[in-house]
Formats: structure tokens, C-alpha cells, sequence
């Protein structure tokens, strides 16, 4: 039994390694980015066309609310016009997209314009701000110089990340839900897998009563910490209306995935609380006993559920052994148990900032997912260790103490190394898809704040490895040691004092870990907060003043198979018809007619949706033309995908990359 709960540490990593270097192979990790931060815009930010646009195109790098919206205001003599044609709304086609139309844009003078934006995101429901500004055939506000193009300063990021009264009441309820999260793991996973049976019934009893309390202290700050933190979203959000707007302020939770999954949330959690109260009520039912026997010494020794007991059991030992066999099976409600903190769990993932950038990857759901539970059984298994187990531990007799403590770490040492190891290789993952560069650990609150966690992550690893292959075998070898002098002599004395002290060094071990485990959370609310760094689109900006006139990309040719294929492609200014032409002829020079040509269209360095057209063959030239709300609706690199199919024929598909410019 002993061999098989240590095969669980080898086969945890392995499955931990194996996962996430078969992720690596498939998709290198993406920059993970919470909340909702402008990307790109069209008009571009600081840029200057020739004439008003119709609308003005949003580009998020995350998903968003149809609460978001935008105001257009013209500067007239100092003044802010506001040329709204009507609400905001979210592109149908692109839900990272925020479309507002301007009024009559033949009849809008030149000059200055200002887009203020508020983006609800609809992931986790916070909210950002900012301001674009582009100016039609001159500026009207008399600013010259040179203009910083691009997105880089559309988002308010300094507002965003101030740490105000509303943003410091964020972060602590945020590391009050993740701690509850975590210390309840914690002591589910003893409670259900250590504390049922063998040497300690007695004690571990006692123990569950105590973890009753905490059960609850648990549950209720997880409700108590996700009511709040829905209000402070909405405070965050009243800040950026100029009137406020109740029923906007509650539309969060039916307009927004956040809400959703808040709602979900509070239903498991309730639920929780109700299989808490019923099973607790279950076993403090009065159970009648029959008077039994005295117990004898042989009976004593013969009844042991240990082969490693010793002769020295206390009597609280003996007397708990028949109550704790009159008691439901510990593990009856094991499976609802940790399905409803699995779920829990989820929901959690699911409003993270991994899931948003993501929208959603399997893959990072999982790792994100089992980083919570492996943190929850690590951390908060050292934490219930440290303020639960040892304190009850330290007031029994004393060889009856030595010998649970050493019983029960030789069965939490498999749980706790593997629940480390898992949140590792996990951690690993979330790591690199949240920084693209190293210099951001440094420059960036986020990184700095990373970079604080890895390295109390180190710390504690190195505090457990400690606790469970140093200070462990020290104390297993002492209570051996320990009955084999008898009462009366001096060296028993000293080996208990020896026994004392290694017990005293374990606490304040584990007691250092559970301060460490509670900074690391803080640096995981803080990471909240802040939000990974924004990871801009590599574009290029001209200042040039756009025009309407269309000018064909450059054409490409390229050998795909045995077949020479030329793709142009004929784009209006962004947000417009695009027009893909393509020449296909096969070796000996002749047009190929009799080909299906299948055109796939996507931004490379984002999701933003794919465009499909098929092309039926008859026709040496195969045109095919994309509405504006469905390719080519950005500036930057896109991919056209072309597949080539012949009858009897093999497919034959190639990748075609063309630069679109503001």
C-alpha cells in the first residue's frame, strides 16, 4: 500500500511534464491578457485622412460587452461636438470589435476628432477606458510636431492601474476569495484522503470537527468575497458613465459571459454549504452503543488497524476506535465533494485572463485549472498542517503524538509533493504565455509583481522539500528510536527533549510556508489587477493622409505542387470590400480551369475570425470578394489560406501573407 501512494509522486510529474510539452509541440504559448485593452482602431490613433469616416472601428484584445460603447466628439473652437449616429454595438462577425457610426459624415467639418471608449470586458467584467484621436485634413486643435501613431497610448492605462480606495478593497477581496479557494482545497483533499482510519482515529475525529468550522468560514467568505467583488466591478464601471445608470450598472450579469458564470458560481457555492450542513448534521446524530467489555491488553494489540502500532497506544485511542467505526464511511461523500471544489475551481478559469486571450484553448484551460487545485492541496495543505494538525498533535500524550505525526506525514508526503509538482509545471506555462519579454519583469507592475511570486515560489519548494526529506525522516527515526529505552532512564528523556525540538523546527517550518503561500496569493490578486502587459500588433503606421482610392497589393507567385499560382488582392481602405484575384496555370503554361479554389482569411497575429469563400472552377481567373465585416477589417499581417482541388486529383494548399496598411 506504502509503494502505491508513492507511485502517485512519479506519475503526477509525468503527466505534468508530458502535457505541457505536447502543448509546446502543438501551439507555442500566447501572451495571456486580462481584461479589455485597445489594439488597433480605424481610424488609427494620431493619424491623419482625407476625409470623415462612416464609422469608427475598435480593435480589443479580448472579447467584450455590448455594454462597452464609444463617443465621437469633433473639436469645434475648443469645444467637444458630439457626432454619435447612435449606440455602439460589438461587430457580429467579431466579438473583439466595437463599431460606432458617425452622423452624416459628408457634412462633418475637418479638424480634430476624439473617440472616448469605456470597454466592459466579457470575460471577467472589468472595465477599461481611453481616448483615440485622429484628425481629418488638418489639425484643428493647432497640434504639430510629431504624433505618436498606433495604439500605445489609446488605453488609460494610468487611470486603469491606480491604486485607488475602489482598486485596494479589489485586490484584498480578490486575495480573500483566492485564499478561501485555496485553504478549502487544502483541507478537502486531508480531510478525505488522510484523516480517514489507521493510527490517530481519535485524533483526526476531533480534527474534522474542527475543520467543520473552517468548512464554513470558507464557503462563506468565497459568497461573501464574489458578492462584493461584482459591486466593486460595478463601481469601476459607474466611474466611466457621465450620469449613473442603475439598470447598466446591473446588466453586467446577463450582458457579459462574467455574469453568467457569477451566477454559476454562487449556485455551487451555495450548494456547498447545504452538503456541508446535511452530512454534518448526519454525524452528529447520537449513535447508541451496547455496553461493551473491558478491553484487554490482547485485545488491544489484536484490534490494531496498523501493522506498525506499538504496544503504547493511548486509552483515547482504544476508546475512539469503536466511535469512529460506528461513523459513515469517510469517503461516502468524497466524489460530490471534489466535483463541487472542481467546479468551483472551473468557473474560476473561465473568468481568468488565460481564457480571454485564448477564447478558449483547451489546453490552457486545463493547465489553468489544475494550477488552482495543485496550489489549493500544497499550499493549503501545509496551511491545515501548520494551524490545525500540529496545534491538536502538540496537546496529546507524547509517544501517541510522535507516532500520528509520523503516520500521518508518511501519508501526506505523496499528496503534497505531487499537488507541488502539478502547480509547477503549471505555473510554468501560465508564466510564459503572460510575459513575451524578460525586460517586463522589471518595467512592468505586472512583471515586478511575477517576479516577487516566482521567487517565493522557489523559497517555499525548497521549505517543503525540507519539511518532508529532512525534518520527516529525522523525527520517523527518533520515535523509533524512542521505545526501545525504558521510562525510568535519562537517555528516554533526552530523546524526547530531541523529539520535541524536531517537532517545534517542523511547525515553524510549516507555519513560514503557510506566510509564503498567503504572499504568493497576494502576488496572484495583485497579477489580477494589473493585468499582463499588453501585447501590441508589430505594425508599422504611416502618417500619410488616407485616401478612398483602391491600389492592388503587390501580386505573389508561388509554386504549389506542379501548378504556379498568382494571388493580387485589391483593397479599398480598411473596412471596406476586399477583392482576391487569383492566376493558376500548370506547368507547361496553360490556365488551369478545372479547379475548386477554397480561400481562408485571418489576421496572423490574432483571432479575428476566419473569412471563407469557394471558388467554382470554369474560369481562368478566379475572383472572390470579402466583405468588409469579415476579412481584412484591420491594418497588420494577414494569412490567405488557398486550397487547390482537382478532380482525381490531390489537394494542394499553400499560405499567402499580405500587409495591410491604415
Amino acid at each position: 500500500m506504502q509503494q502505491k501512494r508513492w507511485l502517485f509522486i512519479p506519475i503526477a510529474l509525468l503527466l505534468s511534464f508530458l502535457a505541457y510539452f505536447c502543448s509546446m509541440l502543438v501551439v507555442p504559448p500566447p501572451a495571456a491578457q486580462a481584461h479589455a485593452y485597445v489594439i488597433g482602431s480605424d481610424p488609427v490613433d494620431g493619424s491623419t485622412i482625407g476625409k470623415v469616416p462612416g464609422e469608427v472601428h475598435i480593435f480589443f484584445n479580448a472579447p467584450i460587452s455590448s455594454i462597452s460603447n464609444a463617443h465621437i466628439y469633433s473639436i469645434q473652437q475648443g469645444n467637444l461636438v458630439e457626432v454619435n449616429a447612435g449606440a455602439s454595438h460589438v461587430a457580429t462577425s467579431n466579438s473583439q470589435e466595437l463599431i460606432t457610426s458617425i452622423k452624416t459624415p459628408d457634412t462633418q467639418p475637418e479638424g480634430s476628432y476624439e473617440v472616448i471608449w469605456t470597454a466592459v470586458a466579457n470575460n471577467d467584467g472589468n472595465t477599461t477606458y481611453g481616448i483615440i484621436g485622429f484628425d481629418v485634413g488638418f489639425s484643428g486643435t493647432g497640434v504639430d510636431g510629431t504624433t505618436t501613431l498606433g495604439p500605445t497610448s489609446s488605453n488609460n492605462l494610468e487611470g486603469i492601474h491606480k491604486l485607488d480606495t475602489a482598486a485596494i478593497l479589489s485586490i484584498i477581496w480578490e486575495w480573500m476569495t483566492i485564499a478561501a479557494l485555496t485553504f478549502w482545497i487544502g483541507l478537502l483533499v486531508i480531510e478525505q484522503f488522510v484523516l480517514t482510519g489507521g493510527r490517530g482515529s481519535g485524533i483526526f475525529s476531533q480534527a474534522r470537527k474542527r475543520s467543520y468550522a473552517l468548512e464554513w468560514l470558507c464557503l462563506l467568505v468565497l459568497l461573501c468575497s464574489e458578492v462584493i467583488s461584482l459591486i466593486l466591478r460595478m463601481v469601476r464601471l459607474a466611474r466611466t458613465l457621465p450620469d449613473l445608470n442603475v439598470s447598466l450598472l446591473f446588466s453586467i450579469i446577463p450582458n457579459t459571459a462574467y455574469g453568467t458564470i457569477w451566477l454559476l458560481r454562487i449556485l455551487l457555492i451555495v450548494m456547498a454549504m447545504i452538503l456541508l450542513y446535511l452530512t454534518h448534521r448526519h454525524k452528529a446524530a447520537p449513535v447508541t452503543e451496547p455496553e461493551s467489555e473491558p478491553i484487554t491488553n490482547f485485545e488491544r494489540l489484536t484490534t490494531q488497524d496498523d501493522i506498525t502500532a506499538s504496544p503504547h497506544e493511548t486509552r483515547d485511542l482504544i476508546k475512539n476506535k469503536q466511535a469512529v467505526e460506528s461513523e459513515p464511511p469517510q469517503r461516502r461523500h468524497t466524489a460530490i465533494w471534489l466535483a463541487l471544489a472542481s467546479l468551483i475551481t472551473l468557473t474560476f478559469v473561465f473568468t481568468s485572463s488565460v481564457v480571454q486571450v485564448l477564447n478558449p484553448f483547451m489546453s490552457a484551460i486545463v493547465f489553468d485549472w489544475l494550477h488552482l487545485l495543485a496550489q489549493g492541496i500544497w499550499l493549503g495543505g501545509f496551511t491545515y498542517l501548520a494551524f490545525v494538525l500540529l496545534p491538536l498533535l502538540s496537546g496529546a500524550e507524547f509517544e501517541y503524538n510522535t507516532e500520528t505525526l509520523t503516520f500521518l506525514l508518511r501519508r501526506l508526503t505523496p499528496i503534497l509533493i505531487a499537488g507541488m509538482a502539478i502547480q509547477l509545471v503549471c505555473g510554468l506555462f501560465l508564466s510564459e504565455a503572460s510575459i513575451s519579454d524578460a525586460q517586463q519583469l522589471i518595467n512592468d507592475p505586472f512583471g515586478r509583481t511575477l517576479l516577487v511570486q516566482i521567487l517565493l515560489t522557489l523559497f517555499t519548494v525548497g521549505l517543503s522539500i525540507y519539511a518532508l526529506y529532512t525534518i520527516r525522516p529525522k523525527l520517523t527515526h527518533q520515535a523509533l528510536l524512542l521505545p526501545v529505552v525504558k521510562a525510568e532512564l535519562p537517555t528516554r528523556r533526552t530523546r524526547q527533549s530531541e523529539i520535541g525540538s524536531t517537532q517545534r523546527l517542523l511547525k515553524l517550518t510549516a507555519k513560514t510556508m503557510a506566510v509564503c503561500g498567503a504572499i504568493i496569493l497576494l502576488c496572484s490578486a495583485l497579477e489580477s489587477f494589473f493585468a499582463p502587459p499588453i501585447d501590441f500588433p508589430n505594425i508599422k503606421y504611416s502618417n500619410q493622409a488616407q485616401t478612398q482610392k483602391n491600389a492592388p497589393i503587390d501580386s505573389q507567385t508561388r509554386q504549389i505542387g506542379d501548378l504556379t499560382v498568382t494571388l493580387q488582392v485589391l483593397p479599398g481602405r480598411i473596412g471596406y470590400e476586399h477583392t482576391v484575384i487569383v492566376l493558376i496555370t500548370d506547368n507547361k503554361g496553360r490556365p488551369v480551369t478545372n479547379a475548386q479554389v477554397n480561400l481562408v482569411t485571418n489576421m496572423q497575429l490574432m483571432n479575428m475570425g476566419e473569412g471563407r469563400i469557394s471558388i467554382p472552377q470554369g474560369n481562368p481567373v478566379y475572383i472572390a470578394t470579402f466583405d468588409k465585416r469579415v476579412a481584412f477589417n484591420m491594418a497588420g499581417l494577414w494569412n490567405i489560406k488557398v486550397g487547390i482541388q482537382r478532380p482525381g486529383q490531390k489537394t494542394l494548399t499553400d499560405t499567402f501573407k499580405i500587409t495591410l496598411t491604415g
